[in-house]
């Protein structure tokens, strides 16, 4: 209708990510720290989070699925959408690091990252990239020890969420952010089917 403007919510996601009879949930909600997210963008569920279980703050862990090689010299790394990879982040493959220079986010498959300096080993496809604490890349920034229980539109102000510390059966390929091994590995209350 002329004149009419529908707020309408983002498509319902159908597709099961875990057996959602197998979740439980984190008591309380958590503040989620949005720095960087544009307002009424979207946090997909099941998105890995590292919380403060004192402080009730949660933060969105910066992993990145490589969706083609990347040869030793190379300094183009191409990226499933929706990683939250910035310019500047460093990422890290648990033995070597790099900067990520520039993203070009144009192409509709994958996003495109161009490093400062190339990673100086081999990257395969299916490979989980992280957010390095150091340049040399073998530590992570954060590891998740939750994930979002439910998809969560950014507002302005506090933003409230509720997050997952227990699910089976979770199928990698249907995350939308990936969870890097160290982050599996401190996760025992989390199946992957893998």
């Amino acid at each position: 209708m002329a004149g009419f403007k529908y707020n309408l919510p983002p498509k319902e996601e159908q597709e099961e990510r875990y057996d959602v009879s197998t979740g439980l949930r984190r008591r309380g909600s958590y503040i989620l720290d949005v720095a960087g997210l544009p307002v009424g963008s979207f946090v997909p569920s099941f998105t890995p989070i590292v919380a403060d279980l004192v402080a009730k703050t949660a933060k969105i862990v910066v992993n990145a699925l490589v969706v083609e090689k990347v040869e030793t010299a190379g300094t183009k790394v191409k990226i499933a959408k929706g990683s939250y990879v910035q310019a500047g982040t460093v990422l890290g493959t648990g033995t070597k690091g790099a900067t990520v220079q520039s993203i070009d986010k144009s192409k509709a498959d994958y996003d495109e990252l161009t490093l400062a300096a190339a990673f100086g080993v081999m990257i395969n496809v299916g490979d989980v990239l992280f957010e390095a604490k150091a340049g040399d890349g073998k530590e992570p920034k954060n590891v998740a020890n939750s994930a979002l229980y439910e998809t969560h539109k950014v507002i302005e102000g506090i933003n409230n969420v509720a997050l997952l510390q227990r699910a089976f059966e979770i199928e990698p390929e249907k995350l939308v952010t990936p969870f890097s091994a160290k982050d599996k590995a401190n996760l025992p209350h989390f199946q992957f089917n893998e």
